[in-house]
């Protein structure tokens, strides 16, 4: 099996292909454009997408593609623990390289060490780029996996911000998206949807789920394009074995919604 992430070998995404699909064939790509690409031209069978983290919220790119490009269903989740380590030479640390989620992660840590943060494509890029370069003062955050495979020292270990921290991962794959209705015990259901042009009209579309006692498990909103000051909103719903009601609610949804796209529903992590 194919499965793409977007990033290089070692970083999260990577070890998430791993842990979800055991002796795969995980193949890496620069951007989520081109990972979601790969996906819908059928370069692949499946992709492995982080959604959210626990400290630093959404992945919003990949929540917006999954809107912009239709025929693909979620069908699972993953929550994959992440700690972030300081990888580079021995010396004195001015800069620290990483993709925006894993500074944005690490933001206490790297200002009470008066380290900037250089943006880059991916955690594992820069682990990648601080061993070719070995500039001084240059180091990378990643993984431990990504210092033992570019040759790195591990400078300082769990420097994330939050103990805790929780990159939540989906698998997408071509298809038709299941809907309440089909789903099991332990299942949540993920949708976007567009609120009607009414006074009110969030209100009713969130009472679509209060009055049938669904509970909502993500609630968030993106600007949409072409459209300033005007938002989407992106949802998640447990369903948890009560796939009737939870279906009449995903029905009243789309009668309330000015537009709606179903992602998916699947088992929660």
């Amino acid at each position: 099996m194919k499965v793409a992430y977007q990033g290089e070998p070692g970083a999260y995404s990577d070890e998430a292909v791993s842990a979800i699909f055991e002796g795969a064939d995980a193949v890496g790509f620069p951007t989520f454009r081109l990972t979601f690409e790969a996906l819908t031209m059928g370069a692949v069978e499946v992709a492995v997408l982080p959604v959210e983290n626990s400290s630093a919220g959404v992945v919003q790119e990949v929540s917006d593609l999954l809107w912009e490009l239709p025929g693909l269903r979620v069908v699972r989740e993953h929550v994959h623990p992440v700690r972030h380590c300081l990888l580079g030479w021995p010396g004195p640390v001015e800069r620290a390289l990483s993709h925006p989620q894993a500074l944005a992660q690490c933001d206490a840590y790297l200002h009470a060490r008066q380290i900037r943060s250089v943006a880059f494509h991916d955690t594992a890029g820069a682990a990648r780029a601080v061993a070719e370069q070995r500039q001084p003062g240059t180091a990378a955050i990643a993984s431990k996996a990504a210092a033992a495979r570019y040759g790195l020292y591990v400078l300082a270990e769990s420097i994330q911000d939050d103990s805790e921290n929780r990159t939540r991962f989906i698998v997408v794959e071509p298809g038709e998206p299941a809907r309440p209705a089909e789903s099991g015990e332990g299942h949540k259901c993920s949708l976007a949807f567009v609120a009607a042009h009414r006074p009110g009209s969030l209100a009713q579309a969130l009472d679509c789920f209060a009055r049938r006692g669904i509970n909502l498990t993500r609630l968030d909103s993106r600007p949409m394009k072409g459209r300033p000051f005007e938002y989407r909103f992106y949802l998640d719903f447990a369903v948890n074995g009560n796939a009737k009601e939870a279906e009449a609610a995903l029905n009243d949804l789309e009668e309330a919604s000015a537009e709606i796209r179903l992602f998916g529903t699947y088992p929660s992590a």
